[in-house]
């Protein structure tokens, strides 16, 4: 079951009517929520379903012993619950999703020394989420550990805090500072919710199924599977395309999501922030699945750098291990770990570039004056964006050979065709596509902002009437038989 697929277009007015039929008490609706999810978690896999209920339920326990007044220092106990808290989170996070990585990895390390033993190699079914999830409980074990936040009694309130369905296949990631409040309080549906909701699902809607999945069926695909058909334009066509289809896919589900959430009265995090806009790529994976960045930083960068032990202000080495880890999240192959050292290899170059320039300012303070200026920016633009893109190859290839393939694409030493083999109607629809996602970040430009909340606070009339001519847009041309969501897979 995915959002706008045709189990969810039933599944999904059963639950909102039941959440807001039940008595107004959150304990009636955090149980809808609770069914609800559980029955989300089935569609996917029933026989899964019990890991995913008895991972919650170590987890509560967990924290349940870690909990602690205000103040108290962390006792031997509650060092012990978090290590094998956090010891089973990881050890689930390897069975069901590295378990064959591993073992595929260190065979062709021993076959390269000559050794004849071999490791089994186990595929394991997959779990839905499973790195989103686990995220969220890691970093709620921590929490308690240092005693950020309190351990939640209830049982209820906790589980639909990990299960809560729009978050659950692909994110935001979410922390429990934020999320539990909510799932202690009686929740009611205003008309701004309602309103907001709508059109953040409808946002995300159309962002994913026809946009990411236009191009990623017309253009992205074609090229990327047959590199040696295609000339250099299409190879560079197809790799922006990527990178409007990756967006558009993962920020139209996190989208979709947080409209979900507020259709039920609970408040997502927000995952995505006009990432395109960025003049440097920290203000990137600033804006740029906000909730998993943070995480990182917060839960491995930070405690790292500032620690008693080696890593302690080895910000470069901490740039690297995170993105390293983000690369490993991704995806349990070795192209995904080559992505994420290319961004810890940014992140490198772009703080030391920072801090030669300082040096410049303290000199002359005319170089001040030249970092405020337009032509910096829109250098500071190109150069983010330009690398961001071109570091997408690894992401998208599923082999190194792949990935070298195709940048023999880009460089014209491939085929001589040109992908877009169709006539106005094509060249019309991927103009739409880039054009869209070109006006959603001008609209999410500070200077713009304002007529963006104008456009969306329209008369009611006026809104439905565009929803239904973007309705009649999406029947004629959005792709039939769309695919999952590309990070559910992550």
């Amino acid at each position: 079951m995915i959002f706008g697929g045709a189990a969810f277009v039933f599944f999904f007015p059963l639950v909102l009517a039941l959440h807001w039929l039940v008595p107004r008490r959150a304990s009636d609706q955090n149980a809808v929520l609770l069914l609800a999810s559980y029955a989300f978690v089935w569609c996917w896999n029933p026989r899964l379903l019990w890991v995913f209920v008895l991972s919650t339920a170590v987890n509560y326990l967990a924290g349940l012993a870690l909990d602690r007044p205000a103040g108290a220092s962390p006792s031997r106990r509650a060092r012990l619950a978090l290590g094998l808290g956090v010891g089973w989170d990881l050890a689930q996070l390897a069975l069901f999703k590295y378990l064959g990585f591993f073992a595929v990895s260190l065979n062709e390390l021993l076959g390269a020394l000559g050794a004849a033993a071999r490791l089994p190699v186990v595929h394991v079914a997959a779990l839905v989420g499973v790195s989103f999830w686990t995220l969220t409980q890691i970093g709620y074990l921590i929490d308690v550990y240092y005693g950020r936040i309190r351990a939640c009694r209830s049982p209820l309130q906790f589980a639909t805090f990990i299960a809560f369905f729009p978050q659950l296949m692909a994110g935001p990631i979410v922390r429990g500072r934020d999320l539990l409040p909510q799932y202690r309080e009686a929740r009611s549906l205003g008309l701004d919710a309602l309103r907001g909701g709508c059109g953040l699902f409808f946002l995300g809607f159309f962002m994913k199924f026809y946009v990411a999945d236009y191009l990623g069926h017309w253009i992205v695909d074609p090229v990327f599977t047959h590199p040696e058909k295609w000339n250099a334009a299409s190879h560079w066509l197809a790799l922006a395309g990527f990178a409007v289809q990756v967006f558009d896919d993962f920020a139209g589900y996190s989208f979709m999501a947080l409209g979900l959430g507020r259709l039920l009265g609970i408040e997502l995090p927000l995952n995505f922030d006009h990432p395109f806009l960025s003049r440097g790529l920290m203000e990137l994976w600033r804006r740029w699945h906000i909730t998993l960045n943070t995480w990182l930083f917060d839960y491995l960068y930070y405690p790292l750098t500032t620690s008693q032990g080696s890593f302690r202000g080895r910000l470069d080495l901490g740039f690297a291990v995170v993105f390293a880890v983000s690369g490993l999240w991704h995806g349990a192959t070795w192209m995904f770990v080559t992505w994420g050292a290319l961004q810890g290899l940014g992140l490198m170059v772009q703080r030391r570039w920072d801090v030669f320039y300082k040096s410049l300012c303290r000199r002359d303070r005319t170089w001040v004056a030249r970092r405020k200026s337009e032509a910096y920016g829109a250098a500071a633009w190109l150069i983010t964006i330009g690398f961001f893109v071109v570091s997408l190859v690894p992401f998208r290839s599923p082999t190194a050979g792949a990935a070298l393939e195709f940048v023999r694409g880009l460089a014209g030493h491939q085929g001589s065709r040109f992908v877009v083999q169709g006539g106005a109607a094509t060249w019309f629809n991927l103009l739409v596509c880039f054009g869209f996602v070109a006006l959603h970040h001008v609209l999410g430009s500070a200077r713009l902002r304002p007529w963006a909340d104008r456009l969306f606070g329209l008369p009611a009339l006026l809104r439905g009437f565009a929803y239904g001519l973007v309705i009649v847009f999406l029947l004629v041309f959005m792709p039939l038989g769309a695919g999952s969501f590309i990070y559910a897979n992550f």
